[in-house]
């Protein structure tokens, strides 16, 4: 008798370690979402840094003021649990993104322009 339960534990044992490894090497779900930032990470690895390649039109003030990197509006969608579609744009006065939910449902997220914080959900 007890060496069937003592043979029985240690084979469920066996079994709930090798259920445990197996999905702890799992994708997540998601993992084809975020090609947008992995593409500008792999392109700001690409960009040129030395000091004589810079662009010096950026800091003069006669130009307008520049909107927030794309990068940063991909981060501040993926913190509140949207997934970017497209790039942001103007539409009726506000800067919007066409973003997926977390239910998959397609909707217009407003960002600020300057910040890139999030200010909500568009209603149409």
């Amino acid at each position: 008798m007890f060496n069937t339960k003592t043979a029985l534990a240690a084979a469920a044992l066996a079994v709930i370690t090798a259920a445990g490894t197996l999905s702890a090497g799992a994708d997540p779900y998601d993992r084809h979402l975020n090609r947008v930032e992995n593409r500008l990470e792999r392109r700001d690895a690409r960009l040129d840094h030395r000091i004589d390649r810079i662009d010096r039109r950026i800091d003069r003030h006669d130009m307008h003021r520049r909107y927030v990197d794309h990068a940063r509006v991909n981060r501040i969608l993926w913190s509140n649990h949207y997934r970017m579609i497209g790039e942001p744009y103007f539409l009726h006065g506000r800067y919007v993104v066409r973003t997926h939910d977390r239910f998959g449902r397609i909707v217009l997220v407003r960002i600020d322009p300057w910040t890139g914080a999030f200010m909500g959900v568009v209603r149409l």
